[in-house]
């Protein structure tokens, strides 16, 4: 099944400014997260700070990601990107080199 890397940070415009309508906010969030996690599709999700984070995805298409992630918009914007497994992106690489160079 093919797996995607969505990068996620946080739009604070669209965060409530007072802690407890945030930490609902928050609370929230971690709800859908786990739903996700709990439902296999997102393998793992993780922060680079308080703002920004990933989750890793396995699924049928990047639309199934996209339907995935759209919950959680306006809180946080994603860029979805989809992995290529190392020895098939490394054949693919090598291949177009070669390609390139003039040898097959």
């Amino acid at each position: 099944m093919p797996k995607y890397m969505a990068l996620y940070h946080t739009n604070p415009a669209s965060w409530p400014s007072d802690p407890k309508q945030s930490l609902a906010m928050w609370e929230g969030t971690a709800a859908g997260a786990d739903h996700l996690l709990k439902l296999g599709i997102a393998k793992e999700i993780g922060w680079f700070t308080n703002l920004e984070g990933y989750a890793i995805f396995e699924a049928e298409s990047k639309e199934k990601v996209l339907e995935m992630v759209t919950p959680f918009f306006p809180l946080f914007t994603e860029k979805i990107h989809e992995i290529v497994p190392y020895e098939k992106g490394r054949d693919a690489i090598l291949a177009g080199a070669r390609r390139a160079a003039g040898s097959k």
